[in-house]
């Protein structure tokens, strides 16, 4: 890789544009659209023809912006709630975030139980507002702990909740547990599901 003049601007300028898509929501872009998306800058001239070694910085860069194993816990709670069935988010201790969704039932010691509990997350500013949590720690299951099932990294909010949602009609069908993971969505044409889901087969899968 040749020289780039103003190269840690540029560098900066594509970490800026990470946290602006973390705000809004959007899917991670590919080598191409980040590419494009180095080529905005008014202040460092990029090559036209891609280049690995910058590429790799970029993705870097932008990464470090948009946080892109973080995701907006209130954002999946809207959208289960699409799908027809109820969810809400509360702290189960100290600072931790938990999702709660599929309706309430009483177990066999008369203790009252969501059907689903899906976390943990956190709370990035006081008094519990905007619940955040992270993939790699991010489990599901039923509210009894009987078994989990983990997210693939990369994962969006509206990924998160179909997978919330097959658990929870995993659980109301009364099936020990979810033995497939659903198809996740994708959000714009062209764009693959997260590759993590690829490399990593064990994301997203059971355990007990």
């Amino acid at each position: 890789m040749k020289a780039l003049p103003n190269r840690l601007d540029l560098l900066e300028f594509v970490r800026a544009a990470g946290k602006t898509d973390a705000r809004i929501g959007t899917s991670l872009p590919t080598d191409h659209d980040l590419w494009a998306v180095a080529h905005r800058s008014r202040r460092v001239v990029s090559p036209e023809q891609i280049d690995n070694d910058l590429l790799a910085e970029l993705r870097d860069a932008f990464n470090d912006g948009r946080q892109p194993t973080r995701f907006d816990m209130q954002a999946v709670v809207v959208e289960i709630a699409r799908h027809g069935h109820q969810a809400h988010i509360d702290h189960s201790g100290g600072n931790t975030a938990t999702i709660y969704a599929g309706g309430l039932h009483t177990d066999q010691i008369g203790d009252a139980r969501w059907a689903v509990t899906a976390g943990p997350g956190w709370f990035a500013k006081p008094d519990h507002q905007e619940p955040f949590a992270d993939t790699s720690e991010f489990q599901i299951g039923p509210d009894d702990d009987a078994w989990t099932i983990a997210v693939p990294d990369h994962t969006s909010p509206t990924e998160v909740a179909a997978l919330i949602v097959a658990v929870i009609e995993q659980v109301v069908e009364g099936h020990a547990r979810l033995t497939e993971s659903p198809p996740l969505p994708v959000h714009i044409p062209g764009h693959d599901q997260s590759d993590a889901a690829e490399e990593e087969p064990t994301r997203g899968q059971v355990h007990d």
